[in-house]
């Protein structure tokens, strides 16, 4: 018991990587273009503002962003989604890859009926989904945010790759909680880290204690690394796409050290209009709950330039 103990922080870390109102206007299974079904959890009047998409993390689902969805729903659409396999979305047909996840991002836009630029936003592991997306479909994106994210910038920092080595140690060490009953004990922690409630609360157990979302979660973390080269491959980021990166910046001094913050304003920097968000003593997750105004900043900015008269750039400091 000691020892299990001891690697729950660690699970949960990984679990927590897609982290934290009014009701739905419309949550359930949405129908793709090619006739799978997603779950899909939709909030917010579609308006003349780009509608937003948000993309969770490591074993992330849509559950995690219900503390963010009602704060941009007021002001357009705004749709999270659980990828094939994960939560209450039946599992894909094809891989765990970057590509995969991207074509099915693409298929479920389109059955959507969102033919208009979106805006994505990506969260850890999240990030590198959205970037392929972007290198991939450009056209179809009118704004991109990296949270805490993972991106093809990471292949060029060893340190940042050591770290997604241990990640995805750690991802397979869940699975085998899962099929040792263990997972309940780490659903719960999670959930309470995260601090979702109610139906969002459950939805995550629900996945956290799923042996197939268990598998998928760590199949799609083996997958991140060479996810990086393929992104890379494509052109990652695109220079046209404005971009803006939220990071915390609790260890700044340290991780700079490293390389690690270069890397991840990297995608803000190389974009032709790029914002980047320091948040003082966010931690990995905190954007998406606790420090959410930092993103519904940066939603906000790229729908104020996607629709004339558009502003030139960004505020010089975060709300």
């Amino acid at each position: 018991m000691r020892r299990l103990r001891s690697i729950l922080p660690a699970l949960a870390a990984v679990l927590i990587a897609g982290a934290w109102g009014p009701g739905a206007a419309a949550a359930g299974l949405q129908r793709t273009a090619s006739g799978r079904q997603l779950w899909v959890d939709c909030r917010g009047e579609k308006t003349a503002a780009p509608t937003v998409i948000l993309e969770s993390g490591a074993f992330g689902i849509s559950a995690d962003w219900d503390h963010l969805l009602p704060d941009l729903a007021r002001d357009g659409r705004v749709c999270a989604y659980d990828r094939g396999g994960l939560g209450r979305s039946p599992r894909r047909p094809g891989g765990e890859d970057v590509v995969s996840i991207a074509h099915e991002l693409a298929d479920l836009l389109d059955g959507m009926g969102e033919t208009a630029p979106v805006i994505l936003v990506g969260h850890s592991n999240g990030a590198l989904y959205a970037e392929t997306f972007a290198a991939m479909w450009p056209d179809r994106l009118a704004g991109l945010v990296y949270v805490n994210g993972v991106g093809s910038d990471d292949l060029d920092h060893k340190v940042l790759m050591n770290a997604l080595d241990d990640e995805r140690r750690i991802a397979g060490l869940a699975f085998v909680a899962g099929r040792m009953h263990l997972a309940p004990l780490i659903a719960g922690f999670v959930i309470r880290h995260e601090g979702l409630t109610g139906e969002a609360a459950e939805r995550k157990r629900e996945s956290l204690t799923s042996l197939c979302s268990l598998q998928i979660g760590r199949n799609e973390d083996r997958m991140v690394t060479p996810g990086l080269s393929a992104a890379r491959a494509l052109g990652g980021s695109p220079r046209q796409v404005p971009t803006v990166v939220v990071i915390a910046a609790s260890k700044a001094d340290l991780l700079s050290r490293f390389g690690w913050r270069d890397a991840e304003m990297a995608p803000a920097d190389r974009s032709a209009r790029g914002w980047t968000l320091s948040v003082l003593g966010a931690s990995h997750v905190s954007p998406l709950g606790r420090d959410r105004r930092y993103v519904v900043a940066a939603v906000t900015w790229l729908r104020s330039i996607s629709q004339p008269p558009a502003a030139t750039t960004p505020p010089a400091t975060a709300p």
